[in-house]
This record gives structure tokens, sequence and C-alpha cells, in this order.
């Protein structure tokens, strides 16, 4: 689907969330994917969590007006970074964007195309390429096209991945997130925002997510801040939401202490993930020979960052 860009009224100005916390070496191909986006009216909103890796100077060496770059050197956390970001957003859609992820060059154009032609939608997403650590195709991570798909089974998650999403300003600012949600930021706003929000996906890939081998603590403490923030408000979301979820993460939690037992975590990704087909493995390679063929930022920063 093509979007006509040179009609204002059709190309909206689209404002890029990106907080981030030492965001290590994942974080300047991050930059270049946004950089490179074939869609140009953008601003990216570059808020620091506290970085003292030298993030924070990657960031301000960006050499380009549509990158607004800030930091008060305290660390808040995901959930207060992105409720400024939306503060200080200028465009008439919000997307956003992690700190150690690629969006493939066409990302933002075939959003803004989609919200464009389907009014009715507040949120639109799209499947991912899961990639290791270092950047190594796992395999694809489907999401429902529509919205009915994707909010079915709310005690287990919806099919939203939270890096994709492209929201409305308007519906954004209606929703904004919850500080003590820590980890789970993105589940409750989507509980909260469920009844009066229309949901979607682009099927194909345009985003590449960096899962890490380990984590396990930080994914223990998701689980289990989700199941203690779902009991405490028990009446507002109902006792079976509260059940149902809190038996799937304990689930998740016994699975995630085996396969990190066993070094296993990116066989069962493999296993759990839809296969890439031969153009999507074509295309990856192509979006991440792209990243590594531009030229190297503020490389003396990060040397002396390191030192």
């Amino acid at each position: 689907m093509e979007t006509p860009v040179n009609n204002p009224m059709e190309a909206p100005l689209v404002s890029v969330i990106l907080p981030f916390l030492n965001g290590g070496p994942a974080f300047e191909p991050a930059l270049r994917s946004m950089l490179q986006q074939t869609y140009t009216n953008w601003e990216l909103l570059l808020c620091d969590d506290g970085s003292r890796d030298g993030s924070l100077e990657l960031a301000q060496s960006l050499h380009d007006p549509r990158v607004i770059v800030w930091s008060d050197g305290k660390t808040k956390g995901l959930a207060a970074r992105l409720n400024e970001c939306i503060g200080r957003a200028r465009g008439t859609v919000i997307a956003r964007m992690d700190a150690d992820d690629i969006s493939y060059p066409d990302r933002l154009r075939q959003q803004v195309a989609y919200l464009v032609a389907h009014p009715e939608v507040d949120v639109v997403g799209c499947c991912m390429l899961i990639c290791g650590e270092d950047g190594s195709p796992i395999g694809k991570r489907s999401a429902p096209a529509e919205h009915e798909g994707s909010v079915r089974t709310p005690a287990l998650g919806f099919g939203l991945a939270h890096p994709t999403w492209m929201a409305r300003a308007a519906w954004y600012r209606r929703n904004l997130y919850d500080p003590t949600a820590l980890r789970f930021e993105d589940i409750e706003l989507l509980y909260r925002a469920l009844p009066g929000s229309r949901f979607a996906n682009l099927t194909e890939a345009l985003y590449g997510y960096r899962e890490m081998r380990g984590g396990l603590q930080k994914r223990f403490k998701t689980r289990l801040g989700r199941i203690r923030y779902l009991a405490a408000r028990r009446q507002e979301f109902g006792t079976g939401l509260f059940v149902r979820a809190a038996i799937a993460e304990s689930v998740k939690v016994l699975l995630d202490a085996g396969l990190t037992a066993v070094s296993g975590r990116y066989e069962w990704l493999r296993l759990r993930e839809a296969e890439l087909t031969p153009a999507e493995l074509v295309e990856w390679r192509r979006v991440c020979a792209s990243l590594e063929s531009a030229a190297p930022m503020a490389s003396e920063i990060r040397e002396g960052a390191a030192a």
C-alpha cells in the first residue's frame, strides 16, 4: 500500500518515542534503522534514563534536526519516560521503538498507510523477526491482523507487540502508562484501554526483536509483578482474569527456569516461533547489511566511554 507522502494531510508527523538506559552495542544499529526509514516525516525523541555507558553521548552526536535528545541524569523507569516522551511528542501519531531492536526501512511508511486507510483503528503493530543477541535470525513472531484476534485471550496477553506500536497521539494521551506497573506497563495499559479501543497488525515482519540469552531474573520480576498488580486490582479487572493470568505466569516462570538451566532458550524459541521463509531471511540480511555498511556514528565517543 503506497502512502502519498507529498500530501501533508496523508503524511502525518510521526513521533518515534525511544527511552534508553545503557543501550550497549545494539543501540547504534537501532538508531541507524530509524535514520534509514523510507518515510521521512518523523521526529525521534531520545530520552535518556540515566545511562553510564556512552549511550547519551552517542545519541547527542546525531546531526539530524529531527532527532531530539534530553537527559536529567536520573533513572525513573520505562513507563515514566514513555509518558514524558508522549508529553513532548508533536506528531499526530506516535510510534514505539526499543533501544536494542531494529525497525525495517519501510516500517513507518507501511504503518502510517494503514492508519490513514483505517480511521477506526487506534493502534497498529506488526509481526516481528526474532533474532539472537548477535542478530542471527531465529524465527518470526506472527500477530493477528484483526482486533478480535489480538484481544482473544487477555489473561495470556495481547497479540500486539509493544515495541511495534504505532498509535494515534490522541489515543496515547488518553491512555498513559502506569509507572507502578513495572515491566508490564504495556499489558496494563491495554487492559485499561481495551473497552474503547481498536487494534490491528500488519502481517509482514517489519521489526527485528532482539532476544537475550539471559534475563531470567528480569522475566521473573515481570511475571511476579503482573500477578501482584492484577491481584491488587481484582475488582477492577475481575477475579477470573487474575486467576487465569496467575496460572499462566506461574507456568512461564517454571519454563523459563528450566530453559535457562539447560541453556535452551534459543532452541525453544526456534521451536515456538514460525519458520522464516527464504524471502524473509534475504530481507533480514539485506536490512542488517545496510546498517553495517553505514558510516560509524561517533566511534570516538564509544571508545572513550569504554576506557
